[in-house]
């Protein structure tokens, strides 16, 4: 049994529609696999934990963003050395775009971000708010609701998440993004419970790092087959069909 700390960045700021949850998602998974995992909230240099296994950052709404953005500056140097030291990111809207490369705001300004995601996102797009869903990089069904402004643009050799069917309102087929200890969404809420399978990866990722092997239980199966319902309402109020 190993113990695992995770780490819930300015989950205050950053937490909207349950976003910040993704950290105790990630947890449960790990403690059902018979490990111990302990979260910290980071709001300030002083809360920061020396050694992160995994690193989670929750979306807000758009008058959170500047603030977020000032209180993410003082914690620059702690996130990069959790990046140097193989911490695994997983970042939903508002926080994947501050941990992006830039953002550009609706009124054309251009604010830097931490660099962490290969990704930018110009805030001075429509918003689109509804349920999207289609397959990740591996091929499996995923499923979630977006309501998130702006358009994200990713950099070379980097992959989407999933790519997204019969997507609606312009909406983009690619969603997300995916890389080395890196995961990052639209898909609002704690988007890891309606897609376990993007939470086994990270745990597999998280405990391959320390030389061990994910061996999933009961738990695991339950919410699996749970989610899997849960998609297939989105696919159907979608006329998404697997056949």
């Amino acid at each position: 049994m190993s113990t695992f700390t995770l780490v819930r960045l300015l989950p205050l700021s950053l937490g909207l529609n349950g976003s910040a949850a993704n950290a105790e998602i990630l947890a449960q998974s790990l403690e059902h696999s018979g490990n111990d995992a302990h979260i910290v909230d980071v709001h300030r240099v002083g809360d920061a934990p020396a050694q992160v296994d995994a690193v989670c950052v929750g979306s807000g709404s758009a008058s959170s963003m500047r603030p977020a953005a000032a209180q993410l500056i003082p914690l620059l140097g702690v996130v990069n050395l959790w990046r140097t030291q193989g911490a695994f990111f997983v970042a939903v809207g508002r926080g994947w775009d501050l941990l992006g490369v830039s953002v550009t705001t609706p009124e054309g300004e251009v604010l830097p971000g931490a660099g962490i995601f290969p990704s930018e996102v110009d805030h001075r797009f429509a918003r689109f708010s509804g349920e999207v869903a289609g397959v990740d990089y591996r091929g499996r069904p995923s499923a979630g609701y977006v309501n998130q402004v702006g358009a994200v643009t990713l950099k070379d050799g980097v992959k989407a998440l999933m790519t997204v069917e019969q997507p609606e309102s312009d909406y983009p087929r690619e969603e997300g993004l995916i890389a080395e200890r890196l995961l990052a969404t639209r898909l609002g809420g704690p988007a890891l419970a309606l897609n376990p399978h993007w939470c086994d990866d990270i745990v597999q990722n998280v405990l391959k790092k320390r030389g061990e092997s994910r061996h999933p239980a009961e738990f695991h199966h339950r919410v699996a087959n749970a989610a899997a319902q849960a998609r297939t309402g989105i696919e159907r109020r979608l006329g998404i069909s697997r056949g």
